[in-house]
């Protein structure tokens, strides 16, 4: 089953041949970064942009450095605030079923996306725009009564849900499939997210 369209993968060797960065096309497509790798391999990056390219890559660690600042002080600010118990219980469920290389998070308990949800909204303040729900389903299942579901337990519109198929059946006791919550442009919220995640843990260890 393809993950990505092909229009997409065709995109993202179009803007590399321009002069985007691995980063830019990570950020810029949302696909994670091992797999703009893979197809950016034998792309030849057009001749005018070659010296844009790496005057990025010479930029890129001393950016990376202030930007993994900025969030660690960011964290201890969240975790020194009102909402310290809402952010380590956020914490904790990212670290368990979040990707660690885009801001995604996916469950099959309603209540688990609702909690995650309300605090992506009202602590780190995300945008609803940038807020993109997937649903993914089995065999046997209602398209239309897990979209109605997962649609009351987002507070989303139908029409923003994208819906995959997984063939083969059911899948355990999951009654609605599963919900991924998709921050678009979730750089910074997943590095601070990283952030608070390593701070909570040094915090329990010592």
């Amino acid at each position: 089953m393809r993950v990505h369209s092909l229009s997409k993968i065709e995109k993202l060797k179009r803007l590399r041949k321009h002069g985007h960065s691995i980063n830019e096309l990570v950020e810029e497509l949302q696909i994670p970064k091992t797999t703009v790798w893979h197809h950016v391999q034998g792309v030849r990056i057009l001749s005018k942009y070659v010296a844009s390219l790496k005057a990025k890559r010479g930029g890129s660690i001393k950016r990376k450095q202030n930007s993994i600042k900025l969030a660690k002080e960011l964290a201890e600010k969240l975790l020194n605030g009102p909402d310290r118990e809402l952010i380590i219980a956020f914490s904790m469920l990212y670290w368990g079923e979040g990707s660690k290389s885009t801001c995604e998070f996916i469950n099959s308990d309603g209540r688990i996306i609702q909690v995650y949800l309300k605090i992506l909204r009202k602590v780190f303040k995300i945008d609803e725009d940038l807020i993109k729900p997937t649903i993914r389903i089995f065999t046997g299942m209602s398209e239309i009564k897990s979209l109605n579901y997962w649609s009351k337990i987002t507070d989303i519109s139908k029409r923003k849900f994208r819906v995959r198929l997984n063939d083969g059946g059911t899948r355990g006791k999951t009654k609605y499939g599963m919900c991924r919550i998709t921050v678009c442009k979730g750089a910074k919220t997943l590095k601070l997210i990283h952030s608070l995640i390593d701070q909570i843990y040094k915090e329990i260890i010592k």
